[in-house]
């Protein structure tokens, strides 16, 4: 960054800790502030879910007045004409959407930070209007082809939460040197009682846990199903499921496949000492913060791969990926990993290193790398949690 830049200026539809902490971070490196500009202090479908506000302090967040608001945000842009701008989100939020177009016809020193955009006509928050869902599925693609149409030749990057984020942009027509492998980061807490040991001998039972909302994108379904097979296969298993959501929609048993209520926002690391796998067979998830959250609390990862934090999974070893929807293809996984302790320790033991390079502080110095360094220079700067070969 330029010695001029005075300040980072963050624009989100609403602050949440997946972005917030690595602000944080990134204030405390670069020794600038970060202001965060926001359409809403919250969101109510995530809060019907158990989210709550931020417990991040360390960022200015500022509300942009709904009346106005186009107005208000054109005024912050010219008045900040020489600072960092990062838009986050950015396309969930028309007025935002706006605003970023603005910024890089300002020829703003602006950024994104993005998900890839859902590839299935699942919902996202829920399991209603189908055919909305199925329409939503054809048109993303062409609408983020224009997207990157009016806005590449602006942008400076964009920050891609995940290798089909990635893949997305590049197929819209982004410049492949343009766009950073990024992901979401959440800290590592203290956890209040032991982590149960993973046992080396076979034949003990599996503890596995299942966090998320009980909607079909999460493919709960897949999981009580392969949990269900890998019994039928001698397998000794007992999945936990936590989350919001109708439980009756699921073939609970209160014994082997047990709903156990939902955890408080906040306290998923609390909760996943005592599992030996956290699995996460999503049919989407654009990253899947519960992935950070198990390794953060040494709990090894199996998850789908349409999970965008697979990443973490393959490159550090903690865990194990296997194909969406596919419930022979995990029933045998749990069956391989019930008789094969070793493995699972072996996942285990590479917890460590994995939470060591998700946490915050790591997420921050990469993006002040990224936005110090010559932008020729830039794509080479090699990101701490992909492999490149």
């Amino acid at each position: 960054m330029s010695a001029g830049i005075r300040r980072i200026i963050a624009w989100q539809p609403v602050l949440t800790d997946h972005q917030a902490f690595t602000y944080q971070e990134l204030s405390r490196q670069s020794g600038l502030p970060v202001q965060v500009q926001v359409a809403r202090l919250e969101d109510e479908t995530r809060r019907a879910q158990g989210w709550t506000d931020t417990r991040v302090t360390g960022v200015e967040r500022q509300l942009i007045p709904a009346r106005g608001f186009l107005r208000h945000g054109m005024r912050l842009l010219l008045e900040n004409r020489d600072q960092v701008h990062v838009f986050g989100s950015a396309f969930e939020n028309p007025r935002m959407m706006l605003l970023l177009w603005a910024a890089t016809r300002l020829r703003l020193e602006c950024y994104i930070i993005s998900e890839p955009y859902s590839p299935v006509s699942f919902g996202y928050f829920g399991d209603r209007l189908a055919w909305r869902e199925r329409l939503k599925t054809w048109l993303r693609p062409r609408l983020y082809r224009g997207y990157m149409l009016a806005l590449r030749g602006g942008l400076k990057g964009i920050f891609t939460i995940s290798r089909l984020a990635a893949q997305q942009y590049a197929a819209a027509g982004m410049p492949a040197d343009r766009l950073f492998p990024f992901g979401y980061f959440v800290p590592a807490e203290p956890v209040e009682q032991p982590q149960a040991a993973v046992s080396v001998a076979s034949g003990q039972r599996l503890h596995l846990v299942f966090v998320g909302s009980l909607i079909a994108r999460k493919g709960l379904s897949t999981l009580i199903g392969a949990v269900r097979r890998a019994i039928a296969s001698g397998a000794d298993l007992q999945l936990d499921v936590y989350g919001p959501g109708d439980p009756a929609g699921f073939d609970f048993d209160g014994e082997r496949v047990r709903y156990a209520g939902r955890i408080p926002f906040g306290g998923t690391q609390q909760r996943l000492p005592g599992h030996d796998l956290l699995v996460l067979p999503s049919h989407y998830d654009g990253w899947g913060v519960v992935v950070n959250e198990a390794l953060c609390a040494g709990v090894p990862v199996l998850c789908s791969d349409q999970v965008g934090a697979r990443v973490l999974v393959e490159t550090f070893g903690a865990g194990q990926v296997f194909a969406r929807g596919d419930e022979q293809a995990l029933a045998d996984l749990l069956v391989t990993l019930a008789n094969r302790p070793e493995r699972l320790q072996a996942m285990k033991s590479a917890c460590a290193a994995a939470a060591e390079a998700i946490q915050p502080a790591r997420a921050a110095a990469y993006m002040l790398e990224v936005l110090s360094a010559e932008p020729a220079a830039r794509a080479a700067i090699p990101s701490p949690w992909y492999r490149t070969a």
